[in-house]
Formats: structure tokens, sequence, C-alpha cells
């Protein structure tokens, strides 16, 4: 399994600490990455690194948002 390193980040892209992983794919990682962003209420989103490359960052929703966009609309 590949390891992901998780990197919680301020609004200015400083880094507050790390947490690494071994994990199935790049489809875990992701939602570990929304687990490591609950745990860091100061950060804004999560960097993800697998094997020397950046995944797509893990960002908090904007203020409003819908948390998932298109879930549950067709069921109303």
């Amino acid at each position: 399994m590949p390891m992901y390193i998780f990197y919680p980040c301020l609004e200015d892209g400083s880094p507050t600490s790390f947490e690494a992983f071994e994990l199935k794919d790049d489809e875990a990682a992701i939602a570990q990455g929304e687990r490591v962003l609950d745990g860091h209420a100061s950060a804004t989103h999560v960097l993800v690194w697998r094997d020397g490359e950046t995944l797509p960052p893990v960002r908090r929703p904007a203020p409003g948002a819908p948390e998932a966009a298109g879930e549950g609309a067709a069921d109303a």
C-alpha cells in the first residue's frame, strides 16, 4: 500500500503538522484528508502527498455552500 502524508495548512499555506498513513488508494486518501481536516480547526485545507507527488488539496466547503452538490436533490 502506498504511503500518504497529510499536511493541515493555515490560510497562508503554512502547515501546522503532518500525519502519515498507508492507504489502499487515492480515494481512501481523500477520505482520510477530510478526517484530518476535521481534526484541525485552524486549518483551511490539507495538502496530500503520495510518493513525492501531490494530490488535489482537501478544502473546507465555502461558508453557506451545500456539503455535497446534488445529494438528496432528486429525492425532494
